[in-house]
């Protein structure tokens, strides 16, 4: 669906939204829907209502002055006003007689978590994966202090700032159905990780033409990881492969891309003898295996070819490469996008020294710039210095986090000034496996945007934040992989960063 599309179908929902919300306000409150709560609830949050526990609000958020025609603008106004309780609503003391208590495993965004006599908020989705805090939506006299409103939708510790125990899960009696996200996200799924990756090429390159493609195993990442900025010089798609059997939906991608050349990443071990010979067997198909000794040597050798590739094509290669981890995958993963977009090789090293492989695919390829992805955990101090008497000291950047999906927003927030990737799409991929970011990255550089990973069972802060920011530019973002892959929670939690529902 293009941006125009995507906008007017957000606007028609928003539309039927907002005529819901109006007819529902005569209703009981056991009418109201999951949908409806979250909607009432962001409407409030989008106002930035002064907080008071002597004025009210109707569910729009404007200001009024009868308490017969809104909420209390108070915390549990607005707590009342989100179940769509009797105007002017409930208090602390009485909300539970609205509700049912339920564990903290059964919350779902449109329950609330309610301090008897002392507080309440509508709780927005998980925002960890141990589910240790979650999204706040909430009427606050403490934010009032901080910024002159009282309304503010933020990560908050279970159950409360400061271990508060008095935080009891309710549900609303008769709430029905979960937030219908399908119309905020374009999902990019199929039967399996290879299918999906097949989506990803279907998405990326909907003309059907792309003269090469790119073949990697989905079952290990290794030799894998480095074939994104190779994807990008050659302008084609990164699709998987069970290393033993080549799957029928890719020898179809191939054909309908029309691709006559394919490069194999990996040794027989990656890639068996058995799926290079099918491959190589294709119409009009020339296959060519890329593969080292091991990932290192692989990695170089794609770096190598890289390179070869742009300056063929009469592009410049623009000197810099990226430097990541051989024994684990996602931080090179969030730089997949960038090193797509801009041919900029992703090598490899083990953590305590530079690799002897990365070491001459610096030097054979002639760049003069690296960035390390991870901190010293992933890449010591000793491969800084090892990179500095290469490239001079003013040559290395380390990219780093307290975790992969702190360290992937250091990596978007450096490298996307540089690119020419915008918000536009952007896609989103579990950071916890590999395969569908691996496809994920090529997708998403072709389409102009840029890859942003997340846990499979909440919301990363750092992408909703960024869809917050960025909610016109981004459009409908493209989510990769099943409801198995990236939870419906997840979804949920992505259309309410957009504000659509």
């Amino acid at each position: 669906m293009d941006n125009s599309a995507a906008n007017r179908s957000r606007m028609g929902m928003l539309v039927a939204l907002t005529v819901a919300i109006v007819l529902i306000g005569a209703t009981p409150a056991s009418a109201i829907s999951r949908t409806l709560v979250m909607s009432r609830a962001q409407q409030w949050i989008d106002k930035k209502i002064p907080y008071t526990q002597t004025g009210w609000a109707d569910e729009t958020g404007e200001i009024v002055t009868s308490p017969a025609d809104g909420w209390r603008r108070d915390c549990s106004g607005f707590t009342s006003m989100a179940w769509n309780l009797p105007k002017t609503g409930a208090s602390t003391r009485t909300l539970h007689n609205y509700a049912t208590l339920v564990t903290k495993e059964a919350l779902q965004p449109g329950d609330a978590l309610v301090a008897y006599d002392s507080h309440a908020v509508v709780f927005g989705g998980w925002a960890d994966s141990l589910h240790a805090s979650y999204y706040a939506y909430e009427m606050s006299s403490s934010q009032s202090d901080k910024t002159g409103d009282g309304t503010v939708c933020r990560v908050t510790p279970y159950p409360y700032w400061g271990a508060d125990t008095a935080y009891k899960p309710y549900r609303l009696n008769g709430i029905t159905e979960n937030i219908d996200y399908s119309p905020f996200i374009a999902p990019v799924a199929g039967s399996n990780r290879y299918n999906t990756a097949v989506k990803a090429s279907q998405t990326a390159f909907g003309d059907g033409s792309a003269e090469a493609v790119v073949i990697a195993s989905g079952t290990n990442w290794p030799d894998a990881l480095g074939a994104a900025a190779l994807a990008g010089a050659v302008d084609g798609p990164i699709l998987l492969t069970d290393p033993a059997r080549l799957s029928d939906s890719v020898i179809e991608e191939i054909g309908r891309l029309g691709a006559t050349k394919v490069l194999v990443i990996g040794g027989e071990a990656a890639v068996s003898q058995g799926v290079f010979d099918t491959l190589d067997a294709l119409p009009s198909v020339e296959a060519t295996r890329i593969g080292g000794t091991n990932r290192y040597d692989t990695a170089r050798l794609i770096a190598d070819e890289t390179v070869s590739r742009i300056q063929a094509d009469g592009g410049t290669f623009d000197g810099t490469v990226f430097v990541a981890t051989g024994l684990n995958f996602p931080d090179a993963l969030a730089a997949s996008a960038f090193a797509a977009d801009a041919g900029r090789p992703i090598l490899l090293s083990a953590p305590t020294a530079l690799s002897a492989e990365a070491s001459s695919a610096i030097r054979s390829t002639g760049a003069t710039r690296t960035i390390m992805l991870g901190g010293p955990s992933a890449l010591s101090s000793q491969i800084t210095s090892d990179l500095a008497s290469m490239v001079g000291t003013e040559g290395v950047t380390r990219l780093y986090g307290s975790n992969r999906y702190t360290t992937a927003g250091k990596i978007i927030d450096f490298c996307l000034p540089e690119s020419s990737l915008g918000f536009g799409g952007l896609a989103i991929a579990t950071g916890d496996d590999f395969p569908d970011a691996l496809a994920g990255g090529v997708m998403a550089s072709h389409m102009g945007t840029f890859l942003g990973l997340t846990p499979k069972t909440c919301l990363n802060p750092d992408v909703a934040q960024r869809l917050l920011v960025n909610t016109a530019e981004t459009g409908t973002p493209h989510v990769l992989g099943g409801e198995t892959v990236i939870l419906p929670i997840v979804r949920e939690s992505i259309a309410l960063a957009l504000g659509g529902v």
